[in-house]
């Protein structure tokens, strides 16, 4: 099978974003898929916090052929991407198209091709478009022609991959594909490679509460009553407390610890955080009442970040707050690898995937993300136990082996396989003029 591969994210590029398609590039090929990248060039200059580079992430990608498209004057990358893969359709004519996103504009590219080249595409939703409340819009109106754009372009798709079963599930309720390819579930992953034996961790003289991520603090700029105004005329997917994905709550509670037990019973408890510094996230820390308790290493290449988990005392997962009764649509994709290191975690979560997984293993503990006292109670708990040597061991669940990079990969190409076995003739179709590119 040929399959060509287009994502905004690829290696040398750090982060979150591009850890999915790197891995694609590393697995399809050893299934025997032609995997042809088509991805951004960009240069070393332009890099910022939001894009930083990661070389330990382009060893894995070797085995792919990689096409980078470079911007022109007044182009966008929706468009130097497609003009790229314009150029890969023409000369080695795939089997099938993969566009990874976001950015969700990307999806324009898939269905030119579909058109021009009367090529199946399959869209790889790594979060969901926008029904997620993560993806904030000027006003309700803006979010309403988002979220139309989105249901054209899942009917469109002659197949659509969802990261999570509740993200399905949500994109299900929008836009059901009778007649058409159903979902698939992709999750992300953990590769092998970075955790090839669980690390057993001693108990020293403090408890390492560790997390590897960029903290979300930006409700920290929103404090004055105008900005909280401003703040709720904006459109969502669905309504969350952004606060959860700060460090807020965990501080409050190492606080509340202190004060009611003393500094000398719980004063070895650390927060270490490897990722990006922000001055709100320092700001939140610095006003918490114990930053003398929480080192920030700042961002760490992956490799030195799978190191940096595996040896934590228990491993810190913070999530969005939601309104009674909702379920997360996404799951943080570190958290597989948490599940890697065999570590305990301590998750602040909604009800959904991630809070049901961790579950799993009878040493973690879930609070909600916003309730100091509950997360008071379960780091209490954890202390308890780590005291007691009950954390020396690190334990990695059989479980675990349904989320290898390596597993998900297969899993895609299933996906693709069966995608090209039903799909229908649509070469004839109007592609919907709001996704079109640009």
């Amino acid at each position: 099978m040929r399959v060509l591969l287009i994502a905004h994210y690829f290696p040398p590029d750090g982060g979150a974003g591009s850890q999915r398609p790197a891995s694609l590039a590393q697995h399809l090929p050893e299934l025997g898929v032609e995997l042809t990248v088509v991805c951004r060039a960009l240069p070393e200059a332009v890099r910022g916090t939001y894009d930083p580079a990661d070389a330990s992430l382009v060893r894995r990608t070797a085995q792919a052929a990689v096409r980078r498209a470079s911007l022109q004057p007044d182009e966008s990358w929706t468009t130097a991407l497609l003009r790229t893969a314009r150029e890969v359709c023409e000369e080695q004519r795939p089997d099938i198209v993969l566009v990874t996103l976001s950015p969700f504009e990307h999806a324009s590219i898939a269905f030119e091709l579909q058109r021009e080249f009367s090529l199946p595409v399959v869209l790889d939703l790594r979060d969901p478009w926008a029904l997620d409340g993560w993806h904030t819009y000027r006003d309700p109106w803006q979010w309403r022609g988002a979220l139309r754009t989105m249901q054209e372009a899942l009917e469109r798709a002659d197949g659509v991959v969802m990261n999570v079963p509740g993200a399905r599930a949500a994109a299900q309720s929008l836009a059901p594909r009778r007649g058409k390819t159903p979902y698939e579930v992709v999750t992300n992953g953990w590769e092998e490679s970075d955790f090839p034996k669980p690390l057993d961790v001693p108990v020293g003289d403090a408890m390492r509460i560790r997390f590897a991520g960029t903290f979300v603090c930006r409700f920290v700029r929103d404090r004055s009553p105008w900005r909280r105004f401003r703040a709720l005329l904006r459109g969502r997917g669905e309504s969350i407390d952004e606060r959860g994905r700060s460090p807020l709550f965990l501080l409050a509670a190492m606080r509340r610890l202190r004060d009611q037990h003393g500094g000398d019973a719980f004063g070895n408890i650390r927060l270490e955080i490897a990722g990006a510094r922000e001055p709100e996230t320092t700001q939140l820390i610095e006003e918490s009442g114990c930053a003398d308790a929480v080192d920030h290493l700042g961002y760490l290449p992956h490799d030195q970040s799978a190191q940096f988990i595996a040896q934590a005392d228990l491993l810190l997962l913070p999530m969005h707050g939601l309104p009674r009764g909702g379920r997360a649509r996404m799951v943080p994709g570190k958290l597989y690898e948490y599940f890697a290191t065999g570590r305990p975690i301590l998750g602040l979560c909604p009800m959904g995937e991630a809070r049901d997984w961790i579950l799993r293993d009878a040493r973690s503990r879930v609070s909600p993300p916003t309730d100091v006292a509950s997360i008071t109670a379960s780091l209490r708990e954890m202390h308890a136990c780590w005291t007691r040597g009950e954390f020396v061991r690190s334990q990695r669940g059989a479980w675990t082996n349904e989320f290898t990079r390596a597993a998900q990969a297969a899993r895609m190409l299933e996906y693709l396989a069966l995608v090209l076995q039903q799909r229908a003739p649509m070469a004839t179709q109007r592609v919907p003029s709001t996704v079109r590119a640009a």
